[in-house]
């Protein structure tokens, strides 16, 4: 298997806190991912547009994103070869690469659960004002 290669996103919230993912919500191509600090109320979301897949599993389920995607470099990163993707793009039956030429890779890497999501957008990050 690829070593995964992945660069963090800079958000304005990174190294403050271990963040654990409480909510998944996916309508239209748009996923929110809603992730709390672990040691206080204050909670984030991560907002995902032209969203083609998502998945959403442990971190122990995902031992080919360590350590590039470990904390404290960061929580959410681009990943830019070796991920998800990659294995979509050589498997079989997989027509992600056909059909959208300019989807990325993100990992949202929570506490213990983690989100994958093939998008054609950036991710954007912003302080959570509703209830989790």
């Amino acid at each position: 298997m690829e070593k995964v290669e992945a660069v963090a996103v800079p958000t304005a919230l990174d190294g403050q806190t271990t963040w654990e993912i409480v909510r998944v919500e996916y309508a239209l191509q748009q996923l929110t991912v809603v992730a709390q600090d672990a040691k206080s109320d204050t909670s984030i979301r991560v907002r995902f547009d032209g969203v083609v897949a998502y998945r959403v599993m442990d971190e122990r389920d995902l031992g080919e994103y360590w350590p590039a995607c470990s904390l404290p470099n960061g929580w959410v990163y681009s990943i830019r070869s070796g991920g998800w993707l990659s294995q979509e793009s050589v498997r079989p039956g997989s027509c992600v690469g056909l059909f959208y030429p300019g989807v990325h890779e993100y990992l949202v890497a929570g506490f213990t659960d983690c989100v994958s999501v093939l998008c054609t957008s950036e991710p954007r990050v912003e302080l959570d004002r509703g209830n989790s």
